[in-house]
């Protein structure tokens, strides 16, 4: 399994805290610890933050250039 952040190996260890014992991984190049909770609350938070698709788009990325391009206002110059 390789690490989200830097891509380096991540090894299964037995992870003791003060609310227990529990399994995880940790990556053996920058020291990242992860377990199933933590794994699953970057999911959750990374489901949450995915914009909605307009109807009759197929693309997310299309619909999110849509949105932007049409909440753009130009400003008047500004009289000297």
């Amino acid at each position: 399994m390789n690490c989200p952040k830097c891509t380096g190996l991540l090894i299964q260890e037995e992870i003791q805290e003060h609310s227990g014992r529990f399994q995880g991984w940790r990556c053996i190049q920058c020291g990242l610890r992860l377990d199933q909770t933590i794994a699953q609350n970057r999911h959750d938070t990374q489901s949450a933050q995915r914009p909605a698709a307009v109807a009759g788009s197929s693309s997310g990325t299309a619909s999110l250039l849509q949105t932007r391009q049409a909440g753009r206002h130009r400003r008047p110059a500004r009289a000297s």
